[in-house]
């Protein structure tokens, strides 16, 4: 016969509360951070769509690149053309770089002045259509980084130049030659023949002090547009490009931006109009030196990501494949991080003839 034993008397301490609140910290804490480590990988889930930052019937806009001075105000300089022409070839010919403020971030940004034009002087580099803005500031120096081009119907006659000032509103100092041209020897690097000339900058300064001026180009042997790598010991250059490209992208990039982040590591942000992640979305390079860019992440996806279309009911597609796509993107870092994204589309929400500059805040 089997004799059942007596059940077992277990006696339960409760643990002291400072326990309790150590075990609990150490929990918040692991989880905050994995939080934290997602989040820098996927840039894209971090954005807030915070509405148009730049909006006239009047001029289509494209590429708004942005800088908080020292009295707290925000600027804009937005390449910018009549809206009565067509996006392709308007930007070619007629494009301009204006200059707008705000109070806060989300604007409304006022124009101010147009800061750059082309100059139309026969045999003149930057003869047509300043474009491709990107203004920052080095020291007591603006810098007004931009393309331009010889011939409007001539992509490879694009090239990088600088314009600066002590003032964001000028005058702005221009310079008889471009800041970065192709390369004319063959085989010196990988820029000779592009079919594209040199566009889309984005430039850092390291903290060794070099300039590295990123920009766009094509190999003359054709295939994808690529990112590649300038770097000089000034501002003014001259700059030395890098043999090879920074990115091995086999669909082609375009619209660079590149931040420090304060991983101390090179944060990369262009476009991917055609498909490396998704189509229409952005990719988020990262680097621990610079000089090379390898599988990228979702920077940000298409507008209506964001928005709901059905909240914009007369939207129409002034340039592109209809997809609402934001292109061009220029990042505001505040204290070492990156916290406003600002791109245009070639949706026009409201359904004017013109398009707009959005505004995202990254949370």
């Amino acid at each position: 016969m089997l004799i059942p034993h007596p059940p077992l008397q277990t006696e339960i301490h409760p643990l002291p509360a400072r326990t309790i609140r150590l075990v609990l910290s150490l929990c918040i804490s692991i989880g905050f951070n994995a939080l934290v480590s997602a989040d820098e990988l996927l840039l894209a889930d971090r954005l807030e769509y915070r509405g148009v930052a730049v909006e006239d019937p009047a001029m289509t806009t494209w590429g708004s690149s942005p800088l908080k001075d020292d009295q707290g105000v925000y600027h804009l300089f937005v390449a910018r053309w009549p809206s009565s022409l067509k996006v392709n070839p308007g930007w070619r010919s007629h494009s301009e770089i204006a200059h707008f403020c705000a109070p806060s971030p989300t604007g409304p940004f006022q124009f101010q002045e147009v800061a750059l034009a082309g100059t139309h002087k026969d045999g003149n580099w930057e003869k047509f259509a300043p474009h491709n803005p990107l203004i920052k500031k080095f020291g007591d120096t603006y810098a007004l980084i931009y393309i331009a081009r010889m011939n409007p119907k001539a992509n490879n006659t694009q090239r990088i130049g600088l314009a600066t000032s002590s003032s964001l509103s000028g005058p702005w100092h221009r310079r008889d030659e471009p800041l970065l041209s192709p390369s004319i020897v063959e085989g010196e690097n990988w820029t000779f023949g592009s079919g594209v000339g040199v566009n889309n900058p984005a430039m850092l300064q390291m903290p060794d002090g070099r300039f590295f001026l990123y920009f766009k180009a094509k190999k003359k042997s054709g295939g994808a547009a690529k990112m590649g790598l300038a770097i000089a010991d000034h501002l003014e250059g001259p700059y030395v490009i890098q043999k090879d490209p920074v990115t091995d992208n086999q669909a082609s990039v375009e619209d660079g931006y590149v931040f420090l982040g304060s991983d101390q590591r090179v944060h990369f942000i262009t476009t991917d109009n055609h498909g490396i992640l998704q189509k229409g979305g952005g990719l988020h390079w990262v680097s621990d030196d610079g000089l090379k860019f390898r599988s990228p992440t979702q920077a940000y996806y298409p507008l209506d990501h964001y928005i709901k279309k059905a909240d914009y009911p007369n939207a129409k597609t002034i340039y592109g494949p209809g997809i609402w796509k934001c292109e061009r993107p220029q990042i505001l870092v505040e204290n070492g991080e990156p916290k406003w994204l600002y791109a245009p589309s070639g949706i026009s929400l409201d359904g004017d003839p013109a398009t707009e500059s959005h505004v995202f805040e990254i949370k």
